[in-house]
């Protein structure tokens, strides 16, 4: 676009300012003064804001002008077209919702001209500008074309201004041909512009137009017996300068119609879903809105009653949509689609639909009856999501071969609830594209083709086979429908797995620790863990125990892949922890894991799992107190508690340094050689060695710990330990794996067992050269009640002595037979144990009350 500019418009608007400083001076003392220039303005450019107003322009002439717009806008006007002398116009313009935008006013005496430029402002600041597709192939024949745009210009499509680039039949492109633009050149330029260069190409794209929608252009027959290629490229200028462009390939080739569909019959479900039916030929994408779609129903139905729905050819094939069928019966209709172009060659093809009825519901009591194996109900189940397909801490990875754990399985599992909360179920799908409810929806799912799992100690139930097509409905996630499911740990039923449950009145006994107090040396090398193994992990989920104020207890279980698992402030010797101190509420799903507890041993019968770590609110303040605890998180090699008061005997045992599974930070000393190794801390914990089975007296050895509650009443106590013993190589697996609890209130002058008091186990910690999927990657936690005339006295004595003679072996390190590598309590000590071979490591021992 050209801008004229008349040299004595120059010279003039020079002396403006002296002249109106001299009209100020002289109004005071002598009559008005009149200015006569020929031609003149107030200012040249003006800035306006995005918002409607109005503004003045004062014009200096000595005769005649007129005003006019260097273009033909909608958003501005003017109050007059004309005038004689000095006079001024108000110049109105709308509220701008588009990018910024300017317009001139031209104002003229005879072959005088000034420009006055406005530029106002726009809401929008980013454009946006795209063709939904980068290019468009077409038939030969002459016709009209629509290609949708996508852009937030919605209101400054009128601004908006195309191109076509012709290629030669050399693949080289032409000058640029103007087909959309603006009516006249702005800043006062003469209508129309440069004159357009001659094309060696034919111009065979006319009439182009455009709307907030798309593009619509035509283009002639392609009788060259060749295809040719043109891009057209749409833009639009903002008031600075900018350009904002979007371009379309557009290549007309000498092909005719043709359409021709995989099937010629299709039948679906009874559920409301978008269709495909693929094609094989196809070549009419472009000309989607001038093809014929005729349905044809066999029962015939009322208008705005139509099931088959906004038939289309896309890229896909013939797409369309189905209503829901709330009919009993199967129905069938039958689409037709034509086209014929502008030269009279027709195409035409069918397809019947038969869409199935839409599944009754039934309920979890229902499916919970059926016996194991496939579902033959054409029904479906209602229910609440509970679990979150983004959460990493869904399920533990089944281990599938001896260095490989299936982390896919997380991303493929979730688990629904009745809408009353009173069961649930976990769900299997194919493939995690396939898991895609999120959590807190409610989910209708089709039964249809899918595999009933049951466990019957603790009874619960999965559902296997499961893929995008079963999930019928889903609604928005509302996390305040859940049904609010609240139990302490003695009220948790087989009812509960799989189900969202608020457990209240929870602690967590290892507060010095992380949420996996496992190596990670020994798991997976990611983003969260990498020290990890990225060729033999060892493990992938830990269990971290919580109890409650009568002793109970429950585990938490947590995979590694949870972000939130670990925390390290990167200072060696800084024990912070992650885990809360207090005690409150864990929301979690109850799950009855099979897979954790080969590896950490009896975990109960229910665990929990949370998909955030802040649903573990345990923000109250701790309901237990503590008598006496051992931690050794000052690394000292001593006997000396860290909390309270307390003795620890062990009776000759060799007392050594050893490393913890159950702190938080190791940085820089810790782990092997001066690798960080987030939760294996050096020196962290104690370790006794000896012999501990008594062969001539044909019974065990062991310590004991004392300390005093004198003055200590409450409703219960507790002992905890935390444990393990060798590593699973020949040299250091011998330790001692069962353990009796006893006490004594007389300062040890008798002792009895700790009543209702399983076998305490201590099991082998996993090593690098061999393994064994029943060797644990860290310490095991254990706690017992302690009965009641342990409170107020001044002397208790617990003893840990060795119930018999069970330990452990070195497994067999075959990857092909790693299922039967097994080594936990399967080996019988013997006199000829050494006793450096034979351990019991401690993190941590502790007695709290409440």
């Amino acid at each position: 676009m050209k801008t004229i500019f008349n040299k004595q418009k120059r010279s003039v608007a020079g002396v403006l300012i002296a002249l109106t400083a001299l009209t100020t001076a002289l109004t005071g003392c002598q009559k008005d003064f009149e200015l006569d220039l020929p031609l003149a303005v107030s200012a040249r450019e003006l800035s306006l804001t995005k918002d409607a107003g109005s503004t003045h322009v004062l014009v200096y002439s000595n005769g005649d002008w007129t005003a006019r717009f260097t273009r033909p806008v909608k958003w501005a006007s003017l109050n007059k077209l004309q005038g004689y002398g000095n006079n001024e116009i108000v110049f109105t313009y709308s509220a701008n919702y588009g990018i910024s935008r300017k317009i001139g006013v031209v104002f003229e005496k005879g072959s005088l001209a000034d420009t006055v430029m406005f530029s106002q402002a726009g809401t929008i600041t980013d454009a946006s500008l795209s063709f939904s597709k980068p290019a468009v192939t077409l038939l030969m024949s002459r016709s009209q074309i629509f290609t949708p745009i996508n852009t937030n210009l919605r209101y400054c499509i009128d601004d908006l201004e195309a191109t076509v680039t012709y290629y030669d039949s050399d693949g080289l492109p032409n000058d640029p041909v103007t087909v959309l633009t603006r009516a006249e050149a702005e800043e006062g330029g003469e209508e129309g512009g440069d004159e357009q260069q001659a094309q060696p190409v034919d111009p065979w794209i006319s009439n182009v137009s455009v709307t907030y929608k798309g593009i619509t252009f035509d283009v002639t027959d392609n009788d060259t017996g060749f295809a040719r290629i043109a891009d057209l490229t749409l833009f639009i200028e903002d008031a600075k300068g900018e350009i904002t462009k979007s371009v379309l390939t557009v290549t007309q080739g000498i092909d005719k119609p043709a359409l021709k569909l995989d099937s010629n019959a299709e039948t679906y479900e009874g559920y409301a879903q978008d269709c495909v039916v693929p094609a094989t030929l196809n070549n009419l994408v472009p000309y989607s809105d001038q093809i014929g779609y005729d349905v044809a129903y066999d029962v015939p139905v009322a208008e705005e009653a139509e099931w088959i729905l906004k038939p289309a050819i896309t890229d896909e094939g013939l797409t369309f949509s189905l209503a829901r069928n709330e009919g009993s019966e199967p129905r069938t209709a039958t689409i037709r689609l034509s086209f014929t172009d502008e030269q009279g060659n027709f195409v035409s093809a069918s397809c019947k639909i038969t869409q199935k009825p839409y599944p009754t519901a039934t309920d979890f009591a229902t499916v919970r009856a059926l016996a194991p194996g496939e579902i033959t109900l054409q029904q479906y189940i209602e229910g609440y999501v509970v679990s979150d397909p983004d959460s990493k801490n869904i399920v533990s990875s089944p281990q599938t071969s001896q260095f490989f754990f299936d982390r896919g399985e997380n991303d493929r599992t979730a688990y629904i609830e009745s809408l009353d909360g009173k069961w649930g179920f976990c769900l299997k799908f194919a493939s995690s594209e396939d898991n895609t409810p999120a959590r807190f929806s409610k989910v209708r799912l089709s039964l249809n083709g899918a595999t009933l799992e049951k466990k019957n100690s603790p009874e619960c139930y999965t559902i296997t086979g499961l893929t995008a097509a079963n999930i019928l409905e889903t609604s928005t996630p509302d996390e305040f429908k859940i049904p609010v499911k609240t139990k302490t740990i003695d009220q948790l039923t087989d009812d509960d797995i799989f189900t969202l449950v608020s457990v209240t009145g929870l602690e967590i006994m290892c507060k010095d620790g992380a949420y996996t107090n496992c190596t990670d040396g020994y798991s997976f090398k990611d983003n969260i863990n990498p020290i990890g193994t990225a060729t033999a992990p060892r493990w992938d989920v830990a269990p971290l125990m919580c109890y409650d104020n009568t002793g109970r207890t429950i585990y938490m279980l947590t995979n590694t892949a949870a972000p939130w698992r670990r925390f390290s402030s990167g200072r060696d010797l800084e024990f912070n922890s992650v885990v809360p101190q207090g005690s409150g509420t864990f929301r979690g799903i109850v799950v009855a894991d099979d897979v954790a507890p080969i590896r950490f041993g009896d975990l109960g019968r229910y665990q929990l799992r949370a998909m955030t770590a802040e649903e573990i609110a345990l923000t109250d303040e701790p309901f237990s107190k503590t008598v006496v605890e051992w931690n050794w998180n000052n690394r000292k090699i001593d006997l000396i508690p860290e909390i309270g008061e307390g003795e620890i005997n062990k009776y000759g045992a060799t007392q050594a340094a050893a490393s913890d599974f159950n702190n938080v930070v190791c940085s820089g000393k810790g782990g092997h050689a001066s690798a960080e190794q987030k939760g294996l801390v050096v020196n962290g914990a104690i370790m006794f060695t000896q012999q501990w089975w008594d062969f001539d007296a044909d019974e065990g050895k062991y310590f004991d710990i004392s300390f005093s509650t004198q003055g200590i009443s409450g409703s219960n106590m507790v002992f905890g330990i935390v444990w393990g013993h060798g590593s699973m190589s020949n040299t250091t697996l011998s330790g001692p794996a069962h353990w009796n609890l006893l006490y004594s209130v007389d300062g040890g002058q008798t002792f009895q067992a700790v009543p209702d008091c399983p076998i305490i186990k201590k099991r082998s910690i996993t090593w690098w050269s061999t393994t064994s999927q029943d060797s644990t990657p860290g310490f095991t936690e254990h706690l017992r009640k302690l009965p009641a005339d342990c409170f107020g006295r001044e002397k208790v004595v617990l003893r840990l002595q060795v119930a018999d003679k069970v330990t452990d072996i070195a497994p067999g390190t075959s990857a092909s037979t790693y299922l039967t590598n097994l080594g936990i309590e399967k080996g019988t000590l013997s006199p000829s144990v050494a006793a450096g071979n034979s351990q019991a490591r401690i993190g941590t021992i502790t007695v709290r009350y409440n």
